[in-house]
């Protein structure tokens, strides 16, 4: 069971996503794939194509600031219209100060608008929604939040069950308060016991930096990465998504009192195609309502999947039409939250790369 919430006068109201400025094809690295045919099933039924990483000097903070720039742009919000900041990302630009503060900076937020950060990874955006919710219902009339990774940053290429997986985003998004009754639903799950399965374990205060911890080091099937890379047991973490976010997706389902036939999309984090595909199905749920092509298009972007996808698959439609839409996140932690809201025509952005000016 998760823990349960409900908000009554909250919407998403704007929502931009920035990918990062080079684009990887998985058939231009098949020097790692000496077979062929392995490589050909791969791209069927995991879903490898494209992806997006980012130059060495670009940071996670730099997409999101150019996300934010962007939306607040066409809906014509200034800084002084935000009370609020929440940034969610694994890979800030510093240890300290965190991402909030140093956009809260360069934006040009006042005094009053108060900045905070999150650490999560792909369940990012569905925890930090709940948070910007938490605050509107409590009076702060508008946030901002930034949600975002440059994962590639930290995953040895020649790790090559990882490396393909990853890409990088920023992306932000306009909460604010409803003149109208709409209620938003939330159910939130968290298991330490989990905190091994994806870990980065070496480079910060209890196992410090050394030459140690930057030997690389091969294991059974030839992947390369060192403590200080970022590290994924595929196989448990495939286990634990497929126990717990069909259950997951059930309950949210139940907690909002919606049937399937009611939800008009269900946007799942962009794990990758099959994990998306295998989901659905154990869940009951048609395929037609689930986007997943944007794995294909720029890997698994771990915080900014959602909005991506959402930005990516479905801007044409939620642009013009109000819709009943399911979001749910899953990863590293182990955390894991699913929310039901309703999109009453926001203004929903094409994804931008970065450093591409606004037009």
């Amino acid at each position: 069971m998760s823990a349960t919430f409900k908000f009554d006068k909250v919407r998403i109201s704007g929502l931009a996503a920035v990918v990062a400025e080079n684009e990887i094809r998985i058939d231009d690295e098949q020097a790692y794939y000496p077979d062929a045919e392995a490589l050909q099933r791969l791209k069927k039924t995991i879903g490898f194509d494209r992806r997006r990483v980012a130059n060495s000097t670009t940071t996670t903070a730099d997409m999101c600031r150019q996300a934010a720039s962007r939306l607040m742009q066409k809906m014509r919000l200034s800084p002084d219209d935000f009370e609020a900041i929440i940034s969610v990302t694994q890979t800030p630009d510093y240890y300290m100060p965190g991402n909030a503060h140093i956009i809260h900076r360069d934006l040009g937020f006042p005094q009053t608008c108060i900045a905070y950060d999150l650490e999560f990874g792909c369940s990012g955006f569905i925890n930090g929604l709940f948070m910007a919710c938490m605050m509107a219902e409590k009076g702060i009339k508008r946030v901002l939040l930034l949600t975002g990774d440059t994962l590639s940053k930290i995953i040895n290429i020649k790790n090559r069950a990882d490396a393909p997986v990853f890409g990088d985003a920023g992306s932000a998004a306009v909460i604010e308060v409803s003149k109208e009754k709409v209620p938003s639903y939330f159910c939130l799950c968290s298991d330490g016991r989990g905190a091994d399965m994806m870990i980065k374990k070496a480079g910060a205060y209890r196992i410090p930096t050394s030459e140690e911890t930057q030997k690389e080091i091969a294991d059974s099937k030839g992947n390369i990465s060192s403590q200080e890379n970022f590290f994924m047991n595929g196989f448990e973490v495939f286990n634990f998504t497929m126990t717990e976010q069909p259950k997951l997706l059930h309950e949210i389902l139940r907690f909002s009192n919606k049937t399937p036939d009611e939800i008009d999309y269900f946007v799942m984090h962009q794990a990758n195609k099959y994990i998306v595909e295998t989901i659905a199905k154990k869940s009951g749920i048609s395929l037609d309502k689930t986007p997943y092509r944007t794995f294909s298009e720029f890997g698994n972007q771990s915080s900014a999947s959602i909005p991506v996808t959402i930005c990516n698959e479905l801007a044409d439609d939620l642009n013009k039409n109000i819709r009943n839409v399911l979001l749910q996140g899953f990863g590293i932690g182990l955390s894991w939250g699913a929310c039901q809201l309703q999109f009453d025509r926001p203004l929903i952005l094409k994804p931008q790369i970065y450093g591409e000016k606004n037009e």
